[in-house]
């Protein structure tokens, strides 16, 4: 009986975790759609690819790159520099996550 407790516990938190990483996650996008539209499809700038329906791997590693590298001069890249600059891993993850399953 309280190994059943302990697996519904369990089950009732993992959820509301995904639950709660789909939201940020959703949430995060709002502020990338404007250039990359609501469903990913924009090319923002007429430059980028689509990113919709990325994999997560790929996103994380732009996104990461973003976060990390410094831009000087005023291109797409120092907007999206801008863009991820205060977010944490956990965000990156939510995000990347989110937009992955946006339909291609």
């Amino acid at each position: 009986m309280v190994r059943n407790i302990r697996i519904s516990l369990l089950s009732v938190l993992l959820l509301s975790s995904f639950l709660n990483a789909q939201g940020n996650g959703e949430a995060l996008f709002k502020q990338c759609a404007g250039c990359h539209g609501a469903d990913g499809h924009n090319k923002a700038f007429g430059k980028s690819g689509i990113i919709a329906g990325q994999s997560v791997e790929e996103l994380m590693e732009s996104l990461k790159f973003y976060k990390e590298s410094e831009f000087k001069t005023h291109s797409t890249s120092l907007v999206m520099s801008k863009q991820v600059k205060n977010m944490n891993m956990q965000d990156i993850i939510d995000v990347a996550t989110y937009i992955s399953k946006l339909k291609k």
